[in-house]
């Protein structure tokens, strides 16, 4: 009886599909065609080239990381608007990770694609794809240092340009 058990919950743990948690993970993501109006306006955009998001997955919820300009230097950190400051619930299967964020205007859906690890911002009814990113994952540890790497670097070409402009 003890091994017919076995077998059968061994079988049931089969049949349901596995796919990689994404807890404590984070994806960094570049703009493969972006609109410049639907990209949140504290993002640092050099040249109205926007700079790397982060998105961090804890504990069900997702967070979004920007590089932004605050005077002079060049910093990461977490959406600073009220509507976005509270990380939202994601949800997920083997193909695909959803979320939505809601700014002054818009409520917009993102879907990653577990695959490819292209990330679609979309309007809310999923008709219009207002920018298409394309990213790279990271685990916890990882993916801050590499949103820090990122801002060292604009940081960096930020302050030779500013020195090339005062002489």
């Amino acid at each position: 009886m003890k091994k017919l058990f076995l077998i059968t919950a061994i079988f049931l743990i089969q049949l349901f599909p596995s796919f990689g948690s994404v807890d404590g993970k984070g994806i960094v993501c570049k703009c493969l065609d972006c609109k410049l109006d639907h990209l949140d306006p504290s993002s640092y955009m050099p040249n109205n080239i926007p700079t790397e998001i982060g998105f961090h997955f804890k504990i069900n919820k997702v967070a979004i990381y920007y590089i932004r300009k605050i005077g002079d230097k060049i910093k990461v950190g977490e959406n600073i608007q009220t509507t976005l400051r509270k990380k939202k619930r994601f949800s997920s299967d083997e193909n695909e990770i959803k979320w939505t964020y809601k700014d002054s205007l818009n409520i917009y859906a993102y879907s990653l694609d577990r695959k490819t690890l292209l990330l679609s911002k979309m309007n809310i009814t999923k008709t219009e794809k207002f920018n298409i990113r394309k990213c790279e994952p990271f685990k916890e540890i990882e993916f801050f240092n590499k949103m820090n790497e990122l801002s060292d670097y604009y940081q960096n070409i930020y302050d030779k340009q500013s020195s090339k402009n005062k002489i």
